[in-house]
C-alpha cells in the first residue's frame, strides 16, 4: 500500500559556533505527527517551523496539515524554553496554508505564509500583541495568465535591507523551480523583477528552505533540496551582494540536515535560527512515511459516496 509523506518538527538548543552543526544542538521540543496505522484522522504535516521573538518570549509558528484537509497555521510560544503554550490555529483559510514566515516591521508583526494555491503572495497583519489571529492585509504578487507558471508563488520571504525590500519566491516551469527576486521601496510594494533574477534555477537551491538571517555579520539562505524527492535536506548559501543591481551568493555547506540521526532519517526541509535567553534557537523538521489504511479507506467511501449522491 502507498504509504503517505509527513513531516514533523524539533527545536534545538546550543552555542553560537554550532549552529550549523545540528549533531551538535540539544533538542528541547518536538511536535510530531500522527504515526499509529489506525488513525481516521491522521495529522500528517507538522512541518515549516519558524521561530519569532517578541516581548521576552519566543513563538513559533508552523504549518499542521490533517489527511486529506489542507493546511492552517498554528502557533505556541515559550518564555523558558521549557513551559509551551498549548498550539492554536493562528490562521486559516478554504485554501492551502504553509510556510508562515513571520517578522516584525516598525510596531506591526506580520505573516507571509504560502499561498499559492491562490496564485499570489500574501501578507497577513496581527491582529494584537497575542499574536493568536492574522488577518489579510495585502496582496504582494499576483500571477499573470500569460507567465506559464505550474505552479506559483512557493516560499516567500523578504529581507529589508538599505531602505528596500527584497521578496525571494520560488516559481515552477516545465517541472523546474525558478528562485525570482524582486524589490521595493515598500513592504507592500508595488515590487519590480531584480535584474539578477531568478537567482537559482534547478531543484538543488532554487527554493527557499526558511527565511534570511543574519549570524555574526553575514547573511544567510537556506535552500531545500529537492532533486531526488521533495524537500530531502537543507543546503546553506551566504549572500555577499544585495542591492537593486546585483545579487550575488556563494555555497557555504551542503546537507546541514544529518539523515544519519534517526530522526532525520528521511531528510528534512526547514531550518530557522533565532538567538533567545543567551542561546541559539533552531527550528528544523523532519520527513517521514506512515501507513494510513483506515483513513484511505474511510476517504474512499467518502468520495464515492458524493460521486453516488451527486445524481440524485
Amino acid at each position: 500500500m502507498r504509504q503517505t509523506e509527513c513531516f514533523k518538527i524539533q527545536i534545538l538548543r546550543g552555542r553560537l559556533e554550532n549552529s550549523f552543526d545540528i549533531k551538535r544542538l540539544s533538542p528541547i521540543h518536538q511536535i510530531c505527527n500522527s504515526s499509529s496505522c489506525l488513525s481516521l484522522l491522521p495529522k500528517i504535516i507538522e512541518a515549516d517551523p519558524f521561530l519569532f521573538v517578541k516581548d521576552e518570549r519566543l513563538y513559533l509558528f508552523y504549518e499542521s496539515k490533517d489527511y486529506r484537509k489542507p493546511g492552517v497555521i498554528k502557533m505556541t510560544s515559550t518564555a523558558d524554553l521549557k513551559n509551551w503554550t498549548k498550539p492554536h490555529t493562528v490562521l486559516q483559510e478554504p485554501f492551502h496554508l504553509s510556510y508562515p514566515f513571520v517578522f516584525q516591521e516598525g510596531d506591526t508583526t506580520y505573516m507571509m505564509p504560502e499561498t499559492c494555491a491562490t496564485g499570489e503572495v500574501r501578507l497577513y497583519r496581527a491582529e494584537d500583541n497575542s499574536l493568536t489571529c492574522f488577518t489579510h492585509v495585502a496582496t504582494i504578487l499576483k500571477q499573470r495568465k500569460d507567465q506559464n507558471i505550474e505552479i506559483s508563488y512557493s516560499d516567500a520571504s523578504v529581507y529589508k535591507k538599505d531602505g528596500k525590500y527584497y521578496l525571494m519566491v520560488t516559481v515552477m516551469k516545465n517541472g523546474v523551480n525558478h528562485l525570482l527576486l524582486y524589490y521595493a521601496d515598500s513592504l507592500k510594494g508595488p515590487y519590480k523583477e531584480h535584474p539578477s533574477s531568478p537567482l537559482a534555477v534547478g531543484m538543488k537551491y532554487g527554493r527557499n528552505a526558511g527565511c534570511l538571517f543574519e549570524k555574526e555579520g553575514w547573511l544567510y539562505r537556506v535552500a531545500q533540496d529537492c532533486v531526488v524527492r521533495y524537500g530531502d535536506n537543507v543546503h546553506l548559501l551566504a549572500v555577499d551582494q544585495m542591492d537593486n543591481a546585483t545579487y550575488k551568493e556563494h555555497i557555504v555547506k551542503d546537507n546541514i540536515i544529518p539523515t544519519d540521526m534517526k530522526f532525520y532519517a528521511e531528510g528534512g526541509h526547514q531550518y530557522n535560527y533565532v538567538q533567545f535567553n543567551d542561546s541559539i534557537i533552531v527550528a528544523t523538521d523532519a520527513k517521514e512515511y506512515h501507513d494510513f489504511p483506515v483513513a484511505r479507506i474511510i476517504n474512499k467511501i467518502f468520495k464515492i459516496s458524493r460521486i453516488l449522491f451527486s445524481h440524485y
